[in-house]
């Protein structure tokens, strides 16, 4: 396919997905209203310093936006392929507000306490984004907007919609699916799917 631009090659999907031409949108519960100029993400529990820190949308977008092509696993077992992402990097935010030393656990929450548990070093990944758009446009309140988390090689119910907090732990907390028995890491090219494979 000389010639043609990457993203249009066929390539793999991690194993049980199928490609969608776009990702159907998923939450639990209603679609909560957020206004990103009051907005704010509080960064908590065994932080290094031993404090908590807030920033707000503008500090947010000051640690730098960057465009990440990723593509989106829902553990329903459907993928979308080359979204196209734009916002700051995740590891940016741990490297403003780290955990303690040896701290390995994050419980990552949204709007009405929905939380994922991510391991640091998932959150800290190159890859890794606090979501401000998809596809050139700000995020839809319905795909998360102002602010989610995209983390591309984990199913997509680690990255919250309308994320509020990052919480370091010491011990993995399970969040909301974890606690209905999807699985601590969910890695969704080792297809970590559900609790008993951990």
């Amino acid at each position: 396919m000389t010639g043609m631009p990457p993203w249009t090659e066929p390539r793999a999907t991690p194993p049980g997905q199928r490609l969608v031409d776009e990702v159907p949108v998923r939450h639990y519960g209603r679609v909560p209203s957020v206004d990103a100029r009051t907005w704010t993400l509080s960064i908590t529990g065994d932080t290094a310093s031993g404090e908590d820190t807030h920033i707000d949308y503008e500090q947010l977008v000051a640690l730098g936006e960057t465009d990440v092509v990723a593509d989106l696993h829902c553990v329903s077992k459907v993928t979308g392929q080359d979204l196209r992402w734009r916002g700051v990097l995740a590891r940016a935010v741990v490297d403003l507000a780290p955990p303690a030393d040896g701290v390995e656990h994050a419980l990552v929450v949204a709007e009405y306490g929905y939380a994922a548990t991510l391991r640091v070093e998932d959150l800290s990944s190159p890859r890794a984004l606090l979501a401000l758009a998809l596809d050139g446009a700000p995020l839809a309140p319905e795909r998360g907007g102002p602010v989610r988390l995209v983390v591309p090689h984990l199913y997509s119910f680690k990255g919250p919609k309308w994320l509020r907090e990052i919480c370091y732990t010491s011990t993995p907390e399970r969040g909301f699916w974890e606690e209905r028995g999807y699985h601590l890491v969910g890695d969704a090219w080792r297809e970590e799917r559900y609790a008993y494979q951990e």
